[in-house]
């Protein structure tokens, strides 16, 4: 990974729209779009590019050491010597199109990814906190960029910003793993090094003015429909340096203290205050600028509450420092921070650019990586500090309460939010065509149909390196059970001391309401009380003994016909603590209590915001989720699970509620789910660095589960569900085949074609979208096309149309080779330790042994341009079902696709 300095002086999105330019070509590869090309001509297991608010940066990842080289070279020549082309610089940034009725528009994929992302209020709320909280640094900016100003930036801004920032001397190279760190960096010295004069000056980064005392500031965003009354309002501070390491773990410890869980002070307080819904999304340390930002608030607010809930948490900042923090509560929070600092996550993010991104403040701030890398030592000097009488009382006092840079942000509801915005550029395009000249229209046009040459242009993309169907190696390593006892498979990974346990408990039917209610019940289930303990009681219980207890309901799929419902809860503990959060999660679904009929009403308030805040980033999943409702009864049943329908019925119950003031139609729901569970597990997952636990662990023998989980019957409405975003996003779903079926992989290879030869460049590079594609779903017998942060949305639709026409007779050899490379890597990549254990008993569970895997893997790269034609033909010239996640801008689109209208 290279990372480079990059500090914006305004909110044009100069770097954003930068990192995705120098992406677009170079010297040394002078095609149109290297970076997406080399994503399918490789076998890389990540490949991306960051900007954040003080870098950008390069990351990519891969296996194969002949990809790595090429990929190297790749990303250091567009890093270092991009081409920056006008055209690429106009599609991925911003341009002005004169439409067939001669109006002018505005296009460019950031712009529009920007318009989607500035759609959510918690990045208003972000972005409107920095603003003030970073006055005069560059964190007042929005480096992603602000649609307002993303019109302003030049070509030549572009290139100016480019050559002050993206010069060795202001970059970092991060390398993880085998090979030879004297060959990379000879690659390096020639490619890169020599062609560089060495910079003296450094660019550095510039704290915060302090306040002299704290201020008081708002903002305005869109509310969702029917939620016109909802104001955030959030309290931060800075706390020093994010790259010193010492610093940051204190905060870190502190966030414990007052925010871990729902019996920390500070979030307790805010759980039950009725100045607002739920806490704010935004709770405790936030370390990605220069000066760590501490943050607490609240979200559905009333109008002119603002300082009462400043006053609720500085009172409670208050009480602590004068009263003390209780000795339980500091060894919790620790104890937290330990699990949290040996934990090798798993995730999208490979663990070695982990590492990278966490020493990546210390890098950009002319600081030692290597201290932020070393947990023990800056944990052993924490803990030494913490032993300090009155320790957490004063660092409350000093960092808190005694602290004049503090904001208290306020984020109103302005329901002509978008419709303002959307005014603004209409009025900024009007007063623009009125002093257009004739040569002015022609220039413009001259420049649409000069990119649009350029889009459709064939690019000599053996400029390219690559790699080949013959480097994906012959078989793919799978992680096995090393023991079974009774119906416990037991994994012996690297832990790091940590044990992992997952517990699935068979359930009956459940009915379609309580499938609607289930992903409720998951929630509540490990936050309220147990036998005649209080839900505050069991929260602190559980943070003294383990790294947190999730829930969540699993179907199980062995057949095409069987089909099976789990609850699955699983946790993690330190190795000491094995045996009491075992004894916890049996509590769990054992004792839980369903009196406690307040905290039920305060968790389904903050489950239903929860859920809003994802609605911008996951809009494409909830529209394909959608979409496939009405196609097949387990498609149908997932919606219910986790879907649209499921956020919507749940505010149709807080607003029967609020109307009644009786929690008990809701609590009865969740009494019917939980009644339903066995409270035997049926399998148990175990991953843990030694066997020490061999002989000590309970067993069980395995439990058949006697009831099947009836589906629910697919819907008859298509939908288009209304939101407050900008932007929309579009699925169209087609019936698929499951997983044992022969066509599995060829429809999973298909979807990658598509992707990449058609839709990529259709949907994001002319028509603006920021993401499009396809999946081949297994879990719903399902084929799905979308689009994210989409400008457009009958257009869209066409284009799913007609790259099905074009895969009729159009896939060539290299459609399908690159396709294959794609599947191949998704499937092939790495997972952590106990990610790749996860994954194993996961498969086992649903039948599918490692043959079977190395089986399928073989078919996808056996596939044909005759299969992917007879496939296309067989299942994507059917009826289909669509469904939109949109803007109300969006209504009359909805019409003409005769989708019946939904207000999430």
């Amino acid at each position: 990974m290279v990372a480079f300095r990059t500090m914006p002086e305004d909110s044009t999105g100069v770097a954003h729209i930068l990192e995705h330019t120098s992406l677009c070509g170079s010297l040394k590869y002078p095609v149109r779009d290297p970076f997406f090309m080399m994503i399918r001509r490789s076998l890389n297991s990540f490949m991306n590019a960051f900007t954040s608010s003080d870098w950008t940066a390069y990351p990519f990842a891969t296996q194969n050491n002949k990809d790595f080289k090429n990929l190297l070279d790749v990303y250091i020549d567009s890093a270092f010597f991009p081409q920056l082309d006008p055209l690429d610089f106009s599609q991925e940034g911003h341009r002005l199109e004169i439409t067939p009725n001669n109006k002018l528009e505005i296009k460019g994929v950031v712009f529009n990814e920007m318009k989607g992302a500035m759609s959510s209020p918690t990045d208003q709320l972000w972005h409107g906190m920095s603003k003030h909280l970073f006055e005069g640094t560059t964190y007042h900016h929005n480096s992603g960029g602000d649609p307002k100003k993303i019109i302003n930036l030049t070509h030549a801004d572009l290139v100016a910003f480019h050559q002050k920032h993206y010069h060795p001397s202001n970059a970092t190279f991060f390398t993880f793993g085998n090979l030879s760190i004297d060959e990379i960096h000879d690659h390096l010295e020639k490619n890169v090094f020599n062609k560089f004069t060495p910079i003296s000056q450094k660019l550095i980064i510039q704290a915060a003015k302090k306040f002299s005392k704290p201020i008081y500031a708002s903002g305005t965003y869109q509310p969702l429909p029917d939620d016109q009354d909802n104001h955030h309002v959030l309290l931060s501070w800075l706390l020093g340096n994010s790259h010193e390491p010492l610093n940051l773990l204190e905060k870190y410890f502190l966030s414990n203290v007052l925010l871990g869980n729902s019996a920390s002070p500070l979030r307790k307080a805010l759980e039950l205050s009725s100045l607002g819904k739920s806490p704010s999304p935004f709770l405790g340390v936030e370390p990605s600028n220069k000066e760590i930002v501490f943050m607490a608030g609240l979200e559905g607010v009333k109008t002119n509450k603002a300082m009462e809930v400043e006053e609720l948490i500085i009172s409670t900042l208050d009480n602590l420092a004068q009263n003390g923090v209780p000795e339980e509560l500091i060894s919790s929070s620790l104890h937290q921070l330990e699990i949290s600092q040996r934990e090798i996550s798993g995730g999208s993010i490979p663990y070695g650019l982990q590492l990278m991104l966490g020493c990546m403040n210390a890098c950009i701030h002319y600081d030692n990586p290597i201290s932020m890398l070393d947990s023990d030592s800056n944990f052993k000097k924490l803990k030494l500090k913490i032993n300090k009488n009155g320790y957490i009382e004063k660092l409350i006092s000093s960092d808190l309460l005694k602290n004049p840079h503090r904001l208290t942000y306020e984020l109103k509801p302005d329901p002509n939010f978008n419709k303002d915005l959307e005014q603004y550029f209409s009025s900024a395009l009007k007063e623009k065509e009125s002093s257009l000249a004739p040569s002015d229209k022609e220039r413009i046009n001259q420049l649409a149909d000069a990119l649009k040459l350029r889009q459709e242009a064939i690019d000599d993309v053996e400029i390219l390196p690559k790699v080949t169907i013959h480097d994906i190696p012959l078989k793919r390593e799978y992680t096995e059970k090393n023991k079974i006892l009774g119906n416990r498979s037991i994994y012996e990974v690297g832990t790091n001391g940590l044990i992992y346990s997952d517990f699935l408990f068979p359930s009956e039917n459940l009915t379609n309401d309580e499938l609607l209610f289930s992903s409720l019940y998951t929630f509540i289930l490990t936050e309220v009380g147990l036998k005649n303990k209080t839900y505050e009681e069991i929260q602190a219980h559980q943070s003294k003994i383990t790294g947190g207890i999730n829930a969540s309901f699993k179907l199980q799929i062995t057949n095409s016909s069987a089909r099976k419902l789990f609850l699955s809860i699983s946790s993690i503990c330190l190795e000491e603590n094995f045996y009491s959060m075992e004894n916890l999660i049996f509590s769990t679904i054992q004792s839980i209590r369903f009196d406690e009929k307040k905290r039920i009403l305060d968790l389904l308030n903050i489950f239903v915001a929860k859920n809003d805040e994802s609605l911008n980033q996951n809009g494409h999943y909830l529209a394909m989720n959608s979409a496939a409702s009405t196609l097949n009864d387990l498609a149908a049943t997932s919606f219910h699970l986790s879907g649209l329908k499921m956020l919507h019925r749940s505010k149709e119950m807080i607003s029967k509620i609020q109307k009644t003031g009786d929690p008990e139609p809701i609590v009865k729901i969740l009494k019917n789910i939980h009644n339903k569970i066995i409270a035997k597990p049926y399998k148990i997952f175990t991953a843990c660095s030694k066997t020490s636990l061999e002989n000590k662990i309970d067993t069980f023998k395995d439990l058949e589960q006697s009831n099947e989980q009836k589906l629910i019957k697919p819907s008859t409405s298509q939908i288009a569900w209304f939101t407050g975003s900008q932007v929309c996003y579009c699925a169209e779903a087609f019936q698929s085949v499951p997983r044992e079926h022969e066509d599995a992989p060829v429809l999973s290879v298909l979807a990658a074609v598509l992707k990449w030869g058609y839709l990529h460049r259709s949907i994001r590079e002319k028509g603006g979208a920021y993401g499009a594609g396809a999946t081949n779903d297994t879990s719903t017998n399902t084929f799905k096309f979308y689009s994210y942060r989409d400008p457009e949305c009958m257009e869209t639709f066409n284009a799913f149309q007609n790259s099905i026409n074009w895969a009729k007779n159009s896939i060539a050899s290299q459609n399908l080779e690159e396709a294959i490379l794609d599947v191949i890597s998704s499937i092939d990549k790495p997972l952590s330790p106990v990610g790749e254990a996860k994954n194993d008993f996961n498969y086992n569970l649903q039948k599918i042994d490692i043959a079977e895997r190395l089986e399928m893997r073989q078919k996808i790269i056996n596939c044909s341009i005759k299969d992917l034609e007879r496939a296309n033909e067989k299942y994507l010239t059917k009826s289909s079902s669509k469904s939109i996640l949109a803007g109300e801008s969006y209504k009359n689109q909805a019409v003409d696709l005769k989708l019946k209208p939904f207000k999430v």
